[in-house]
């Protein structure tokens, strides 16, 4: 391998591992996903990567925002073990840990919800002084 390949290969190391600093330090943008129509006792799967192409490079999402403006309580069930209910007119929050799939299952056993009335957002945030102490116990 000559010198030119070998300078090339450090070029792209370095500036890898200064993209995942500004990452760290900056987070991701927000993505945002407003629910459809969702039949009573049906479900909606949501991944990141496949409904956010730019997420890929910010994986994995470990926050998110579910705000429910509907009339019907849904459950919300992330990596397919964890769940909170979220009921009608309520905001919640999950955070903490890696978000690789979210499901939105409708708990309501005869009304559907109306299309554009629950709103998710999802990004990867920044590493916090916080998040840096949790991680020294």
């Amino acid at each position: 391998m000559g010198l030119f390949q070998q300078g090339n290969i450090q070029g792209v190391k370095n500036r890898y591992i200064i993209r995942q600093e500004r990452i760290k330090r900056e987070g991701s943008p927000y993505y945002n996903y407003e629910v459809q129509v969702v039949a009573a006792a049906a479900c909606v799967v949501i991944v990141p990567r496949e409904y956010w192409a730019a997420s890929r490079k910010y994986e994995p999402l470990d926050w998110a925002e579910i705000v429910n403006n509907d009339v019907v309580d849904v459950l919300a069930c992330w990596n397919g073990n964890n769940t909170i209910i979220v009921l009608a007119g309520t905001i919640r929050y999950i955070e903490g840990g890696p978000i690789h799939q979210l499901r939105i299952t409708n708990n309501d056993g005869a009304v559907s919800t109306t299309a554009d009335k629950i709103r998710i957002t999802m990004r990867r945030e920044p590493f916090t002084i916080d998040k840096w102490a949790r991680r020294q116990k």
